[in-house]
């Protein structure tokens, strides 16, 4: 046994709200013979979640001491340590010392992330973080959407909170083509049903198209088809769960080009296809 605690949280289907869709989360307490390289890492998140092990991770360290290997680069945790970095560049990640006690949060972030990508950030342990790390950690496993968002902006509060405890000093300034991503995203939310080719989203970002797939990989890890994709899908998933749309009037609304692909792009974000979605119930809702 490597751990006193190894728990997972994880959603049915991951909700996009808030900026973020969160993923997983993991509470470890660990001992010092624990050990997990980056394959290992990804499976287990995969395995539990279709889009698990290629996101975005935060790694809140509260007790003792670990070591994490990224991108080629070998970062020593303490208590109070913060640190995010891109899941698929994860080499291993272990305890150093007695124990290592921390959570782990798998998210794909929609907007642009104003904190760095591998960099350690020392931010004292907050009054009531456990508490909130809890929360946090129980509303995204709930069958109540409500809920599951409700996880996605509790753990962008905790993002927030530790970055102001940090002092703000290492929080990235947002570059202009950051900021056309972000109003580009805001425009897109709002109009799901136009067809938002390339050139027309690269012309009201008032950049060429390979400046523009270039900011969104910066910005959000994705590609601008990516995004437009899973924007619309999402709106999908919200206009088929109440059951009073069918699944062609929804492709159709949404610019699919038939029901039969916009099914097989709604099996592949979702795990299940969009006939299906009628017939699971959503406590709460």
């Amino acid at each position: 046994m490597d751990t006193r605690i190894n728990h997972c949280s994880f959603p049915r289907i991951p909700v996009n709200c808030a900026g973020i869709e969160l993923m997983t989360i993991w509470e470890v307490r660990a001992l010092a013979s624990y050990g997990v390289g980056g394959d290992g890492a990804r499976h287990d998140s995969h395995v539990r979640i279709a889009k698990g092990g290629q996101n975005c991770v935060a790694l809140r360290t509260i007790k003792g001491r670990g070591e994490l290997r990224s991108a080629g680069q070998v970062m020593e945790l303490g208590a109070g340590s913060l640190v995010l970095f891109d899941f698929r560049t994860l080499e291993r990640h272990k305890t150093l010392g007695k124990f290592w006690d921390f959570w782990w949060f798998e998210f794909r972030p929609v907007e642009p992330v104003r904190l760095p990508m591998r960099t350690m950030i020392a931010a004292p342990l907050l009054a009531g973080e456990t508490e909130q790390c809890r929360t946090v950690f129980e509303s995204l496993r709930s069958e109540n959407l409500a809920d599951r968002c409700a996880a996605n902006a509790g753990l962008q509060s905790l993002l927030h909170r530790w970055w102001a405890e940090s002092g703000g000093q290492h929080e990235v300034a947002e570059s202009r083509h950051a900021a056309a991503v972000r109003r580009l995203i805001d425009t897109m939310h709002r109009a799901p049903d136009r067809s938002w080719s390339l050139a027309e989203m690269a012309g009201l970002a008032g950049m060429s198209i390979s400046s523009l797939r270039a900011a969104f990989q910066k910005a959000t890890g994705a590609s601008p088809a990516n995004v437009r994709n899973n924007l619309r899908l999402a709106h999908a998933y919200e206009r088929l769960r109440p059951g009073t749309h069918t699944v062609a009037e929804v492709a159709m609304d949404l610019g699919f080009c038939d029901p039969f692909h916009f099914s097989k792009a709604f099996k592949r974000e979702f795990g299940f296809p969009p006939s299906k979605l009628s017939r699971m119930p959503e406590s709460g809702n």
